[in-house]
């Protein structure tokens, strides 16, 4: 299927607008990549200065060219680039790559890049930049750049897609362990955004990995798009996001907006939609290899065998650091293991097998590695030993590393501990044999549990979610909310009533008689909170009094709180006993109404117990939020507590998701809490709601 992409990503004709005789330019180099690398299509030469450049004619202007070019290469910048812009844009050329950033000093009311970028949408040619370092295409064997990647580097499976030039030639201009079909340098995306190269990435049948260095979403639903094609494909996508500091959260008004940042949002995106976070450039790359390099696992337990008890210790700890479980190995595996351990080894995973030097090394190994293959809760192995280029005690481990490849589908990684060690052409040959080695026992921990989560991605079951909410009550309370105001906690708790949710009863009042009125009502104990205008949070005003007993403490509290803050209060039940936590919304302007559940009361600012949704969220991704939480664990009773109502807790949090969802548009942030979780039902006793 033809894309809007092809053109520029696949020329068969290239323009070099500023070509130069200049050696060491960027027209040069560039020129000079097209030609070391066996660019079969025509290549053309456009400069004023010149009629003939490296012995072939040089063209005026786009417009003399014998030919309209599939790409035109733009190595000049400023108002001379604009002009020829514009004459690329009339001829329709299939796509444009612009080197420079074109920031300059102008009296133009638009500066010159926005006046590049509408006019590139206007004519509806792809830009890739500027600012940029151009691309690499492995599979047609077309190369533009002004930088130089590794002579005979064999195509892979890696689409590397980077916002920043300088990541895309650290990792496509070093280590040949990465093998890419695709590189792209996105720059400032004149024309054609990430989610635009995403879309043609994933129409190449190479492409088993997309590697995102990634600054910034500028088209939310168009990335959206990608990630669940990518998913629907079954192709990873692997993403190091920049940019992930929070300044504004000090600017929230309400709990949920504070702890919620803008990353925040991102990870919740990407948790909805199958895409793996890596921490940084180092893991996101070694994440993609191992996609790319080896077959799927079907259960995440991994084994591992390694030359040090020490490093074996160092691996238990990281490991558990970053949630990778280690197989629970059989009795069955363990007494094969034992056949060829020395004495004082113990048989158990990890594994580390060596005994006295060389006694015996090769046998143990291959034996020892093949009972952990074939125990059926292994779904990977890792083998670590000390080897550097060209030395390592232990040269038959090379021989026992291609036996247990070749023994069953199972992946095997090899890991040198030493994230320093000099083994790049030991490890580029293997790895380019599928066999993945790996710098660093932290580095391959972390990538190799980004592995296998996209592996059992498969397993998981996506957000299935029908709304069930009164869209007539939506309609109503949408026109009945203030813009850009913190609704009264009446307000807040009648709108949560109104959408089924459990707010405690209340009852507003403006003098003592109502109150003792209303308490009455309720039934003593009751609580007595001050409902004053602009007093949102209650309890640092010393606004609420719990537990009132009867009528003489409720008159004492009364006349307290209508003394400091004014007569207009809240009377209401106390809430039953149980588990505290807290659900929230923060309204990010990219992504959309985020779900925030976590520890209530004031754990919510004494620990960072919280899980992050998209909302709206099911069943299954209301349960497993709360997995994510220590205060689930007192929730299912903790040290023999009883047992709260972790079910009615689920059906609210995804009953509030789709509140939330359904008012996108006009609530910034809501704050519930404390909710109290009982043995039987939930109660949210206090509410906060913001409008946009």
């Amino acid at each position: 299927m033809a894309h809007w992409l092809d053109r520029l990503l696949s020329p068969q004709s290239i323009a070099i607008v500023g070509a130069s005789a200049r050696e060491g330019s960027l027209a040069t180099s560039t020129y000079q990549l097209l030609i070391s690398t066996g660019f079969s299509g025509n290549i053309f030469l456009v400069n004023p200065k010149y009629e003939q450049l490296v012995d072939q004619p040089c063209y005026a202007s786009l417009a003399d060219l014998p030919q309209v070019p599939d790409l035109v290469v733009f190595v000049i910048s400023g108002l001379a680039l604009e002009a020829s812009f514009e004459q690329a844009l009339e001829l329709a050329v299939g796509g444009v790559v612009m080197y420079a950033s074109n920031h300059i000093e102008e009296e133009a009311e638009v500066n010159l890049p926005e006046r590049l970028k509408q006019k590139a949408k206007a004519a509806g040619v792809p830009v890739l930049g500027g600012n940029c370092m151009g691309f690499y295409n492995y599979d047609n064997n077309v190369f533009i750049s002004f930088d130089v990647p590794p002579e005979k580097r064999p195509g892979g499976h890696i689409a590397l897609l980077a916002h920043s030039g300088s990541a895309m030639t650290y990792l496509a201009n070093n280590d040949a362990r990465f093998c890419y079909n695709y590189v792209i340098s996105s720059g400032q995306e004149t024309n054609a955004t990430v989610a635009d190269y995403m879309d043609f990435l994933l129409q190449q049948s190479s492409t088993k990995v997309i590697a995102l260095f990634l600054e910034s979403v500028r088209d939310v639903d168009g990335f959206v798009k990608a990630l669940k094609k990518a998913r629907k494909k079954n192709i990873a996508v692997v993403i190091t996001k920049l940019g992930r500091t929070e300044k504004s959260a000090a600017l929230a008004v309400s709990h949920s907006g504070a702890i919620a940042g803008n990353h925040d949002a991102f990870i919740a995106l990407c948790q909805r939609y199958g895409a793996i976070l890596a921490n940084d450039i180092d893991e996101l790359i070694t994440t993609a290899m191992l996609i790319a390099t080896c077959d799927r696992v079907e259960t995440a337990g991994v084994s591992s065998l390694l030359d040090s008890g020490g490093m074996r210790e160092q691996m238990i700890d990281l490991a558990d650091d970053y949630g990778l479980h280690f197989t629970d190995i059989e009795d069955e595996t363990k007494q094969t293991m034992r056949q060829y351990l020395e004495h004082g080894l113990v048989a158990d995973n990890p594994l580390d097998a060596m005994g006295a030097l060389g006694r015996n090394t090769q046998q143990t190994y291959l034996q020892c590695g093949k009972a952990l293959l074939d125990d059926p809760q292994t779904g990977l192995l890792t083998y670590e030993f000390e080897f550097r280029d060209g030395f390592t005690h232990y040269p038959q481990m090379f021989d026992v590393i291609d036996d247990l490849a070749r023994y069953n589908n199972k992946p095997l990684i090899v890991i040198n501990s030493f994230a320093f060690a000099s083994l790049t052409e030991t490890a580029v040959t293997m790895t380019q044999q599928g066999i993945p080695v790996i710098n660093g026992i932290d580095l391959a921990l972390r990538s190799i549990k980004n592995f296998v989560d996209f592996c059992l991605l498969t397993n998981q079951p996506e957000v299935n979610f029908e709304s069930t909410i009164d869209k007539g009550k939506v309609k109503y309370w949408d026109q009945k909310l203030p813009l850009s105001a913190a609704l009264e906690e009446a307000t807040a708790l009648q709108l949560l009533h109104d959408f089924g949710l459990p707010a405690i009863q209340f009852e507003k009042i403006e003098n003592l008689t109502d109150a003792l009125n209303a308490a009455a009502r309720f039934g003593y104990p009751v609580v007595l909170k001050t409902a004053v205008t602009g007093i949102m949070h209650k309890t640092e005003a010393k606004g609420v009094k719990l537990g009132l007993k009867d009528a003489e403490q409720l008159a004492e509290a009364y006349a307290d709180l209508n003394g400091r803050l004014g007569p207009a209060m809240l009377v209401m039940p106390m809430a039953k006993d149980g588990v505290e936590v807290a659900l929230g919304m923060k309204n990010d302007p990219q992504y959309g109404p985020l779900l925030i559940v976590s520890a209530g009361g004031i754990l919510i600012e004494l620990i960072k117990d919280r899980a992050i949704a998209l909302a709206p969220v099911d069943t299954h991704q209301a349960s497993t939020m709360l997995d994510e939480l220590k205060v689930t664990k007192l929730l299912k009773g903790l040290r023999g507590q009883p047992e709260m109502d972790v079910q009615a807790l689920v059906e609210l949090v995804v009953k509030f998701s789709d509140l939330i969802a359904n008012f996108s548009d006009s609530i910034a942030e809501v704050d519930m809490n404390p909710v109290f979780v009982h043995e039987h039902g939930c109660t949210i006793v206090d509410a906060l709601v913001v409008t946009k």
